[in-house]
């Protein structure tokens, strides 16, 4: 029977006090904090106490956004029934009703006032620092929520979007250095999880140095919200200020300053702070991650490391080092600090994305440090999205393991639905899956997040591409060309799209490029380049027509007999292999599945959608359905015939 109950009014559950208003349950000793997407959840289930409530309705009346709700959901109960166990209700209090929903077994009694409530004394073995860092991070956070659920009627109906920008570290200090993107990254991290929020990702928030004035950067990246702060560290005390304004109209709409003790910055015994959203977990402690699930504090070196590292891993596109770089500054964090689970995340995701890399020559070795890494990250934190993120990418283009793949996309989907990592890694998925339009959408998801990432045209450019929409994708390179948008490896990117367009126009715009761009290759040592660059030359000839074709197939061929390339072999080998013998064809295909590398670059799909297909000697040949018959292989040819998609299967 339904009733009178009002979610707004507090009640009790058995020996507990439930404050919907306030996101409280307060028990006799302790007041706990709940993330208000929970305390919804809980007040919906109270309006009908001991009726089953459902999912759908849940769903429809808790849920704005369009993508990963049904896991949210599924989370937020689970998590609901730990705080309610925590806080003391006795037995399962939230009951699961099979293929219709949820009903709270627990009986519903209101409270008649809610003027006053209990204090819970606080740990005295906490340092002042943390928790006092805690509680300004929290009470932080709880005013986002507090905001962002409950807009002004004059925005815009859809989902807000925050920039966090990194804060200003204003002491003299040089050991400083790190403490302002510190703490920012924790906020963003933490924010990013917010299911109703879309919060611009890492590697555009953090492109420019902050400034008095970043209202234009936010505009830029398309955010109605823009939080700022700075940080000053004075001797043994902190002062962190933090502001979060509208971008359209310029209004603050909250700003606070915290005074702290910094007598335990780096030796943090316990850094679990207060849980003001249970499932965000804000942990604001300098040095110290929100990956941290035992409350210890990170080795300072090992976070500046980190920092480091996510800095040159964003700007991969821009220096051919700074990928190098970056896998180094993850492995000196991980040195520093081997229970930093970020930075094992940061490694393995490096890594995912690194195939045909010079650090990859040994690709089964890397293979195997990426998937260690990872699973290191997740043996620490379990809910690490940027690991669960890069182990689908990781099981869908160097494993070929759809079930794995699908497993880890789904959980970084159910913990941050709306992360730029989390949509990046649905692109790849969709990809190898044969649904290029729903890879399209999701690298327009991830853009629109992280506008500034010179990484992402060109995976966009792909997708196109494989879609048939070549103008589209060429408008893309030429776009990036004019403004140097990425460094100069690009040009090859650029130039096999024109060679996969087959267009005279594209073509004859981008020959000179090439060109240009082979004169730099020449010159660079082997040890700079992929493995891909000695195959180049012949590509680059046979699809732009050069006149010297002949004499680059023939150093291929000598090439191919001394040493099977694999590299990238979905761009360059359907171009090629009608100069190869067919047998030296199938050896190469064969071995870059043992290694990992026959889906794992920009244009490596294009033959199975049917640009620049592989020939049909190649498709009929006994080897190439051998090839479809390895592990992994038969359940991918299934989905590509579901999607009708036949054209790099085997022929019969």
């Amino acid at each position: 029977m339904a009733s009178d109950h009002d979610p707004n009014t507090a009640f009790s559950l058995a020996n507990v006090e439930v404050h919907p208003s306030r996101n409280l349950l307060v028990t006799e000793s302790a007041e706990i904090r709940v993330e208000p997407r929970l305390m919804d959840v809980l007040g919906m289930l109270a309006e009908r106490p001991a009726e089953v409530v459902a999912r759908d309705a849940l769903i429809e009346r808790l849920w704005v956004s369009e993508y990963g709700a049904d896991e949210g959901l599924t989370r937020a109960v689970s998590r609901l029934r730990k705080v309610l166990r925590d806080a003391g209700v006795p037995g399962e209090a939230i009951e699961t009703i099979k293929k219709r929903g949820y009903r709270l077994a627990t009986p519903v009694e209101p409270i008649a006032s809610t003027a006053a409530l209990p204090t819970a004394p606080l740990s005295a073995s906490r340092s002042g620092f943390a928790l006092w860092l805690g509680i300004a991070g929290a009470l932080l956070v709880a005013l986002l929520l507090w905001h962002f659920r409950a807009p002004a009627p004059t925005e815009s109906s859809g989902p807000p979007t925050l920039a966090v920008l990194p804060f200003q570290t204003l002491s003299d200090d040089t050991n400083d250095r790190y403490v302002g993107t510190g703490v920012a990254e924790e906020l963003l991290n933490k924010l990013a999880g917010i299911t109703d929020l879309r919060v611009i990702a890492r590697t555009s928030a953090f492109a420019d140095d902050p400034d008095d004035d970043n209202i234009a950067l936010a505009e830029r990246l398309g955010a109605d919200h823009l939080l700022t702060g700075s940080v000053r560290r004075d001797g043994e005390r902190m002062r962190i200020t933090a502001q979060l304004r509208r971008v359209d109209d310029r209004v603050s709409l909250w700003s606070e300053t915290y005074e702290l003790d910094t007598t335990a910055l780096f030796d943090i015994e316990d850094t679990i702070v207060l849980e003001i959203a249970q499932t965000l977990q804000v942990r604001l402690g300098v040095g110290a991650a929100n990956d941290r699930v035992d409350g210890t504090g990170i080795n300072a070196a090992a976070y500046d490391q980190y920092l480091q590292g996510l800095r040159l891993w964003g700007d991969r596109m821009r220096r051919n080092t700074n990928r190098r770089d970056a896998l180094a500054a993850f492995e000196r964090a991980v040195s520093f600090d081997p229970n930093f689970a970020d930075a094992w995340a940061g490694l393995g995701t490096v890594a995912a994305f690194s195939v045909g890399s010079p650090q990859s020559r040994d690709q089964v070795a890397f293979s195997k440090k990426t998937e260690t890494a990872l699973l290191t990250a997740l043996s620490l934190d379990p809910d690490n999205v940027k690991a669960n993120a890069a182990l689908a990418v990781f099981h869908s283009t160097q494993r070929i393991d759809i079930e794995k793949a699908d497993l880890y996309l789904k959980k970084a989907q159910s913990i941050a639905p709306n992360a730029a990592s989390t949509h990046y890694a649905s692109t790849w998925v969709y990809r190898l899956l044969g649904d290029a339009e729903a890879a399209l959408a999701a690298i327009d998801r991830t853009i629109a997040l992280d506008p500034l990432n010179p990484a992402l045209p060109g995976s966009r450019a792909a997708i196109l591409i494989e879609l048939g929409r070549f103008d589209e994708a060429m408008a893309i390179f030429d776009a990036c060309f004019e403004v140097r948008c990425m460094g100069e490896g690009f040009i090859a990117f650029g130039s096999t799209a024109a060679i996969l367009s087959d267009d005279p126009e594209h073509l004859d715009r981008w020959r000179p490029r090439m060109a240009a761009f082979a004169e730099i290759l020449s010159t660079q040592s082997d040890e700079q380049k992929p493995n891909v660059a000695k195959v180049l030359p012949a590509f680059m000839a046979v699809g732009f027509g050069s006149e010297n074709a002949e004499q680059q197939i023939e150093g291929f061929r000598k090439l191919m007999a001394e040493e099977l390339i694999t590299d990238s072999i979905g761009s360059w080998g359907p171009t090629l292999a009608p100069y190869l013998p067919v047998e030296t064809v199938m050896d190469a295909l064969h071995l870059a599945y043992e290694r990992g590398e026959l889906f794992g670059a920009v244009f490596t799909l294009t033959p199975l959608y049917g640009v620049n297909n592989w020939p049909e000697e190649v498709l009929r040949h006994p080897r190439y359905r051998e090839l479809w018959e390895r592990p992994g292989m038969p359940e991918l040819a299934a989905r590509w015939r579901l999607q009708e998609l036949t054209a790099g299967l085997p022929r019969e």
